[in-house]
């Protein structure tokens, strides 16, 4: 069945899940812009399913309003996949008001869906949430929360990911590391071993990590499927929920 979607535009498009949302929607037979302060990455991982020379780079600074503007042109939705790791100030900013910034300018643009790949750690009450603010991986996930808050406050077709650890194939250089040997099993323990998985659940934090493990390309293929169906009412996806696709 043909996609709903002509092009999308994937922010962050060159990362490690960005790369992965773009080859899923290039398999829908959906157009891919992609901007990055980097354009294009330097090789496409051979493990893609699409070559991701198919996808349109466009260099350029999300914080950028004017780039911002002209990369959501012609486009049907907007993908964020932007994050990254450092200070808490620097993950605030990167996961949080990069997002918030491309909400409101889709907003502007008239672009009425926008997908968004948050954390599983982020929810009301979550421990994430309640670290202190000079807590490691405070910034991150604070800056998930704002980033969800202003999609839900703004746009009625919004798609949200909640995955925790993201395992697969991952190009690093001109090396492939196999982050699936260690997140596979890491998952199976924490999902599938009956009352051992739901005694491990139970721990503060890394239960929660344990049990939102997902593949990368059911990241990407949950992604653009959801995108395609969704409504008014939104979508948000938690690990169990994308690893059925």
């Amino acid at each position: 069945m043909a996609s709903n979607l002509k092009r999308v535009l994937v922010l962050g498009g060159n990362g490690y899940v960005g790369q992965n949302v773009c080859t899923a929607s290039l398999q829908r037979g959906v157009a891919v812009r992609s901007l990055n302060r980097s354009g294009p990455p330097k090789t496409s991982p051979a493990h893609l399913a699409a070559p991701l020379s198919q996808v349109e780079w466009v260099s350029g600074d999300i914080f950028d309003k004017a780039a911002r503007e002209e990369a959501m042109s012609d486009v049907d939705a907007v993908i964020s996949c932007v994050g990254a790791f450092g200070s808490n100030s620097f993950m605030s900013r990167i996961c949080g008001d990069a997002t918030i910034e491309a909400v409101q300018t889709a907003k502007e643009k008239k672009v009425e869906r926008f997908g968004f790949v948050s954390s599983a750690q982020v929810y009301e009450g979550s421990v994430g949430l309640a670290l202190p603010p000079s807590a490691p991986m405070h910034g991150y996930f604070q800056g998930k929360y704002r980033a969800e808050k202003e999609l839900l406050a703004t746009i009625p077709k919004h798609v949200i990911l909640r995955p925790g650890f993201i395992f697969g194939p991952r190009q690093v250089g001109t090396s492939t590391i196999p982050l699936q040997l260690i997140g596979g099993p890491l998952s199976a323990v924490g999902t599938q071993l009956g009352p051992v998985s739901s005694l491990l659940q139970s721990i503060p934090f890394a239960g929660k990590e344990l049990a939102s493990m997902v593949p990368v390309d059911r990241v990407g293929e949950a992604m653009i499927r959801s995108l395609e169906g969704v409504d008014e009412n939104g979508i948000i996806l938690d690990a169990a929920a994308i690893r059925q696709y």
